[in-house]
């Protein structure tokens, strides 16, 4: 027998308000598959699986890792390869700083470096050595293409 109740929206049901909802197999957000019995029970019959496995959690958090870890590698690499070219430069270097400033170093010492951006007019800029960007020419290279 089916009776007939009225929930708290207004609308008809045909299940009973004060019996427990049917236990769930998975999960908040997963959709079990329920059907009644002839006592008018729910059973839960089983959870799909969803189209990455079981495991699709592990494996999120497996490449996670993974990608963390090369970019932290990554970003050893680079900071030694700085680091190297800082203690490489010298006088007469033709440099550029990260504001885009090419010139020859003048003069260095242990924080700065004085470039000389216009040879005719002498301009000079000292700049931090942490602003170096990159070497464009060192001193041995210069020497070389002047005595071709």
């Amino acid at each position: 027998m089916t009776s007939l109740w009225v929930n708290s929206l207004g609308q008809a049901s045909t299940t009973n308000p004060a019996a427990a909802p049917p236990p769930m197999a998975s999960g908040p957000g997963q959709n079990a598959v329920t059907t009644t019995n002839a006592g008018g029970e729910g059973v839960v019959e089983g959870v799909p699986a969803g189209p990455f496995g079981d495991n699709f959690f592990l494996i999120l958090v497996f490449v996670m890792v993974a990608v963390v870890g090369f970019s932290m590698l990554s970003g050893r690499k680079e900071k030694k390869r700085r680091a190297a070219m800082l203690a490489s430069v010298g006088r007469q270097d033709r440099v550029q700083t990260i504001g885009g400033i090419i010139g020859r170093i003048v003069d260095l010492k242990s924080d700065t470096v004085t470039l000389e951006t216009d040879k005719g007019s002498g301009s000079r800029v000292t700049i931090s050595r942490q602003a170096l960007q990159q070497v464009l020419e060192t001193k041995s290279e210069s020497e070389e293409q002047a005595t071709d």
